[in-house]
């Protein structure tokens, strides 16, 4: 039996897609209280092909993020310098020189170990990296992140590595029923951003939250999200 070819992706139909995306960001923004242009739409195009990544581009896309770091590597060196990728899959440290030679932003270090691993690629190559704490707000083992009591500590120690520069939060909720019940695990996060900005550390930067995807993005936004991941909206056929 063959496989079902995947229907094509088009520009236009980007264009449409990621007009609905905003206008339902500029709605969400209006309870949160922020400019819906400082809320950043990033597509997720893990197992998409340059081809169908191209048709992202052609229509404005301008920011995307990968899973794996070997498959964004790959990825990018088809695309111009000013197409800007992120990491937002789990960093394993034998990974971390090749990622920091790659992405603007690694969303998910949740461990000193990955911290060090970082400044000693940068040791290596001279190349410094950004980066946000992902964080458990949900308290699920399976997932990844510091628990949000241990965030602080973990922060206090990272920052000691010069070149690697705190610029916010991340979280990866479980998935559920309803995007409401995501709603509490956001509110943390953006409590614990609030907690942080207070402590007022040297060399610590809370601009960023990155959380939200496609099944609950708007409630995310609601909450304070200025990064939301997103995917099936833009590669699902209508």
């Amino acid at each position: 039996m063959r496989p079902v070819a995947r229907k094509r992706i088009l520009a236009e139909d980007v264009r449409a897609k990621m007009a609905v995306l905003r206008k339902n960001v500029l709605k969400a923004c209006a309870k949160s209280g922020q400019k819906s242009e400082e809320v950043r739409i990033l597509i997720v195009t893990r197992g998409r092909s340059v081809p169908e990544i191209r048709e992202l581009v052609d229509a404005g896309c301008r920011l995307f993020g990968e899973n794996r770091v070997q498959e964004g590597i790959q990825k990018l060196s088809f695309f111009e310098p000013d197409i800007e990728w992120h990491l937002v899959g789990h960093l394993q440290s034998v990974k971390a020189k090749a990622a920091i030679q790659s992405f603007a932003l690694i969303h998910t270090v949740d461990s000193l170990r990955i911290g060090f691993d970082l400044q000693s690629a940068y040791e290596k190559l001279g190349r410094e990296t950004n980066i946000l704490v992902q964080v458990n707000t949900s308290g699920i083992d399976t997932h990844f992140g510091v628990l949000p009591s241990e965030t602080m500590n973990l922060i206090r120690e990272l920052v000691k590595f010069p070149h690697v520069h705190i610029k916010g939060l991340m979280v990866d909720v479980p998935q559920v029923d309803e995007p409401e019940m995501t709603r509490p695990w956001f509110r943390s996060l953006r409590e614990l951003r609030d907690k942080i900005r207070k402590a007022a550390i040297k060399g610590v930067e809370m601009q960023w939250l990155s959380m939200g995807t496609s099944q609950d993005y708007v409630v995310a936004v609601e909450e304070g999200s200025n990064i939301i991941r997103i995917t099936s909206p833009i590669f699902e056929e209508e």
